[in-house]
């Protein structure tokens, strides 16, 4: 008993040191519900161009590199925290809408019948004979 005990007091303590990093995962998990209701809502619009539901993930996903690109050369300087932290969130964002709209393609895919040929039987009627008048 004494070891359950001791085990949920270090979880107590391990949650309570963590509990200023949720924040960033919240942060995270709204940003890719967000990216994912506007790919849905760009699909909803643009059904006829199959191409526009992947921008918004290609977007986000833009700005995410553009933030590693823009501290590559102070990549371990405290200022630069902030846009590592933009980085990871818009490339996570970035992929999940890009998934996302993967998974709404593969699921709207028009499906092509394929035509039946006719079967011999009806292509072989017999042809209707016209009666002919008859010559006085």
């Amino acid at each position: 008993m004494e070891t359950l005990i001791g085990l949920f007091s270090k979880v107590k303590e391990i949650l309570a040191e963590m509990g200023g990093y949720y924040d960033d995962s919240r942060m995270i998990i709204y940003v890719t519900l967000a990216v994912m209701g506007i790919t849905l809502l760009t699909h909803l619009i643009f059904k006829k161009i199959r191409i526009m539901k992947y921008l918004p993930g290609l977007i986000v996903l833009g700005i995410g590199l553009f933030n590693l690109y823009s501290v590559k050369d102070t990549i371990t300087a405290d200022a630069s925290l902030v846009n590592l932290l933009l980085f990871i969130i818009g490339t996570v964002a970035g992929l999940v809408g890009i998934l996302f709209a993967l998974i709404i393609g593969i699921y709207v895919k028009p499906v092509k019948r394929k035509r039946r040929k006719a079967k011999s039987k009806e292509a072989k009627k017999p042809e209707e004979k016209t009666q002919e008048k008859p010559q006085s």
